[in-house]
């Protein structure tokens, strides 16, 4: 098993670069099953990324999707990746948000926070 970086999965997902798409894709299709790890970290880069490029909720959370769909991509903590991408859609809290949710909830942790949203669902929640 191996890492995997942000930018290689963007390349492959946005097929947007000449040279390095290509050489993704190549990557990704020619790795053994679940040997390339996505940690939580790569997530919340590529999310931030197509964030900030333009993409919405949905898109971002389809490619999310797309990577743990791929045989080859491995999330580093697959359920937690999954509640934050229902999350995603289902709120309006960021990705940061969203991971602190996702796993106070898998841990039976307490939040502390000022975000009236997230401590607002955290509390419905319990």
């Amino acid at each position: 098993m191996q890492l995997i970086d942000t930018n290689i999965i963007l390349r492959w997902l946005l097929g947007d670069h000449s040279e390095l798409s290509p050489e993704a894709e190549k990557l990704i299709d020619r790795a053994k099953p679940s040997s390339l790890l996505v940690t939580d970290i790569v997530v919340a880069e590529i999310t931030y990324i197509l964030r900030s490029t333009g993409r919405d909720r949905k898109q971002t959370s389809e490619a999310l999707l797309l990577i743990g769909r791929t045989k080859t991509l491995k999330y580093e903590n697959e359920e937690l990746i999954m509640t934050i991408i229902s999350l995603l859609v289902e709120t309006r809290l960021d990705f940061a948000d969203c991971y602190l949710f996702a796993r106070g909830r898998r841990e039976k942790l307490g939040l502390a926070t000022f975000d009236k949203p997230l401590e607002k669902l955290f509390l419905e929640e319990k």
